[in-house]
């Protein structure tokens, strides 16, 4: 094999890490050129160690590139690291101030550049327009105007810390309902709608000078008949043609079921790279197999003349320019910023204190996004490092049955601890699940003194119990600011 050519297929590929040290396959596939790999949750303990880890991988090769989606909000890896954590983009949206935006994305910044992270996969700029798209706690909200200003004031503060910004997921799917993870999303708009005002988010980071955009799986039915991964279309006609986009073009992951259904690893890379992409995410559980799956799929097409080796070549030549921004000083980090964000944008209505000793949370769980890494929301244990006695029933679309478990068990707590012993519903987004608001309804007719604690996108009108707070995500810093409104005196 051509050790040239090997080197430019291995430079497009990102795979996964899949634990917290470096694998014994990384060394060699580095020196064969690997461009990088995307950090996931599970390759995260602490801040010490994945800095251990980070300066070992970039101590392989002097250009590995080390990326990792933190968005803030509800996808945080930095959470994971101890010590940060901040409001996500629809909390930012619900403040409408471009420069806290920008703020919180410098805050960000700085905490990549101290964690080792060169490349951050955020943010998304995807306009919710849909209220059941699975996305919508992680965009900055349906106004296609405001999510456009937003998405260059993220932009610019993440990139004046010194880390590459990546605006996603290219064309937008906040037009479907569809989680590409699961299948691949639908959205069926013509090429003149793109052009007239849906690409405009996209068209604000590139304004904004973005280092990378991440290509959806995305069908668009009215301008091709593939998703955009691999669409020459979407991705060589329209974002570098008529946006003018010259910057790095990565996909998102090729394990995805929204690709994977349509195209298989080898052929999903080489199209992709085809239609006009640099870099090529793998996945989260795409490990050494993948990348030598994929790295040989590329080298046998430019063999074999289907793939001009040129496009590798200028794909190897952006993904040159990443991880070269001057790094911002470190001692303007501002951790408390998060907390006050989450402290402003939080909303109240009628009493939401909790006066009991004990409380039941009853917990109505959405269904879990892969994006979102662990699954772990919600105030329980902050209330019991408070001090209260917290039980906790968690119900979800495959573990619902009917009220009669949420009955039986308040009726037991009450039981046990007193008639007026709180109890706490928390929810994300229950207007996406019929049983939720069926179950809701039924709750409230039965327990209207129950407190409701939302930390989804607005959707359902909890004013007829005693008290309901919004916090507009479940970043820890939500979680905080929720705890201070119930427990307040």
């Amino acid at each position: 094999m051509n050790a040239e050519l090997k080197r430019l297929a291995h430079g497009v590929l990102f795979p996964a890490l899949g634990r917290p040290k470096v694998p014994n396959w990384v060394p060699s596939r580095i020196e064969a050129g690997l461009g990088g790999f995307v950090i996931f949750g599970k390759d995260v303990v602490d801040g010490p160690q994945f800095e251990q880890l980070a300066a070992e991988l970039h101590g392989l090769r002097d250009h590995v590139l080390l990326s990792v989606d933190e968005e803030g909000g509800d996808v945080s890896r930095l959470a994971d690291l101890g010590g940060f954590s901040m409001p996500g983009n629809r909390a930012l949206g619900e403040l409408d101030d471009v420069q806290l935006t920008r703020q919180a994305a410098y805050q960000i910044g700085l905490s990549l550049v101290a964690a080792g992270i060169d490349w951050d996969l955020a943010p998304a700029v995807d306009t919710a327009v849909n209220p059941l798209s699975p996305n919508g706690i992680r965009c900055f909200g349906a106004d296609r105007a405001m999510v456009s200003r937003h998405t260059a004031a993220w932009v610019e503060g993440l990139q004046a810390a010194g880390v590459s910004a990546c605006a996603k997921h290219y064309p937008g799917h906040g037009l479907s309902g569809t989680d590409a993870h699961l299948a691949t999303p639908l959205v069926d708009v013509s090429r003149e709608e793109l052009l007239a005002n849906y690409l405009d988010p996209f068209r604000a980071a590139i304004g904004a000078g973005v280092d990378s955009i991440m290509v959806s799986h995305d069908l668009v039915p009215q301008v091709d008949d593939v998703p955009a991964t691999i669409s020459k279309v979407l991705l060589t006609d329209i974002l570098r043609g008529e946006l003018g986009y010259d910057g790095v073009v990565i996909t998102d992951a090729l394990e995805m079921y929204g690709i994977a259904d349509v195209a298989p690893l080898p052929e999903a890379a080489v199209r992709a790279i085809e239609a006009g992409a640099d870099a090529l995410c793998l996945g989260s559980w795409a490990f050494l197999d993948d990348v030598d799956v994929a790295a040989g799929a590329l080298v046998e097409a430019v063999e074999n003349g289907r793939l001009p080796l040129e496009r590798l070549e200028s794909a190897n030549k952006r993904l040159a320019r990443l991880g070269t921004r001057t790094r911002a000083d470190l001692s303007e980090r501002d951790n408390g910023l998060g907390e006050r964000l989450a402290d402003q944008v939080i909303v109240t209505h009628g009493d939401p204190r909790v006066r009991s000793d004990a409380v039941l949370i009853i917990r109505l769980e959405p269904t879990h996004s892969p994006a979102a890494g662990s699954s772990g929301w919600g105030v329980e244990q902050l209330l019991r490092d408070a001090g209260k006695v917290v039980e906790s029933i968690g119900l979800s679309g495959q573990t619902y049955n009917g009220p009669g478990m949420a009955r039986a068990g308040v009726g037991e707590f009450r039981s046990e601890y007193g008639a007026d012993s709180q109890v706490v519903l928390m929810v994300r987004g229950a207007h996406r699940f019929a049983w939720q608001e069926k179950l809701i309804a039924e709750l409230h007719g039965q327990h209207p003194d129950m407190i409701v604690v939302d930390m989804g996108v607005p959707g359902v009108d909890y004013s007829g119990f005693a008290g309901w707070i919004q916090t507009f995500g479940s970043a820890r810093v939500c979680s905080e600011a929720a705890v201070r409104r119930l427990l307040v005196s």
